[in-house]
């Protein structure tokens, strides 16, 4: 059965983007934000729904288990406890938040089933304040591809992208990844995600004034059709270049302050 109705439910941020737009580490900066607020440690949870999830790798976490699929499982069969939930999930004392691992492998998704992965999302909201979601754009379904297994395989994007009160669509600036974020945007529009639910985020971001408006009105332009004016969340927030921020994840320094300063507003 689909989860009860009523209750607390705490916040979810969805961050999504196509690939190789620096999503996952979007995520963890957000998270890392959120966290920093003495209200919310311990009480913010980064969630890899990602079909090739990398969070374990960001984070050098040792261990492989439990995680996504576990936490998916425990939910077949009922609602569990906000202490079940969290014992799910990785402690990251450094930045104050929680870590729920991803899949282990691209091919695990064929274990999801629908009302357990909507059960758990749910038990993630009920268990923590703030989630924030490192999930994938694809949101195709057996209506859009006359494939019911795309759909299945798309579970977590399906689920959480709706359901999410925030969702970043992080991309990059010039031609190519200013139209793989617009069709990221249509996609999520098409599929019910309100528009004043979506905050484009342009990641690597030029650093005039004049290159950051010529993108803002691009992005508004080529949205007339789909979204009125002023119908989404914010004009897009631009993140600069960050030199050596591969080099800071590999040696597991937290992000750095020009990065979370901007996503935590």
């Amino acid at each position: 059965s689909p989860p009860a109705a009523g209750g607390w439910r705490g916040r979810m941020v969805a961050v999504t983007g196509s690939g190789g737009v620096g999503r996952s580490t979007v995520a963890m900066a957000l998270a890392t934000g959120l966290a920093a607020d003495p209200r919310d440690r311990a009480l913010v949870v980064l969630a890899d729904l990602a079909l090739n999830a990398q969070q374990a790798v960001l984070h050098d976490a040792g261990d492989v288990v439990p995680g996504v699929l576990e936490l998916v499982e425990g939910h077949r069969s009922g609602p569990l406890g906000s202490d079940e939930v969290r014992r799910l999930t990785f402690d990251v004392p450094d930045r104050g938040y929680d870590l729920l691992l991803g899949l282990r492998r691209h091919r695990d998704w064929v274990a999801l089933r629908r009302w357990a992965v909507a059960a758990a999302l749910d038990g993630l909201r009920r268990a923590y304040r703030v989630v924030v979601a490192d999930v994938d754009a694809d949101v195709e379904g057996e209506v859009e591809s006359g494939s019911p297994d795309i759909e299945e395989r798309n579970l977590f994007a399906r689920t959480a992208l709706p359901d999410a009160d925030l969702v970043l669509v992080v991309g990059t600036a010039g031609v190519g990844g200013t139209h793989a974020q617009l069709r990221v945007i249509r996609d999520l529009v098409a599929h019910g995600v309100e528009p004043g639910r979506l905050l484009p985020v342009v990641n690597r971001a030029p650093r005039g004034p004049r290159a950051r408006a010529e993108l803002t009105a691009a992005l508004a332009r080529l949205l007339s059709t789909e979204v009125a004016d002023g119908g989404l969340a914010a004009n897009p927030l631009f993140l600069p270049e960050r030199r050596r921020l591969d080099d800071l994840v590999r040696d597991g320094a937290p992000p750095p302050p020009p990065l979370v300063t901007p996503l935590t507003g």
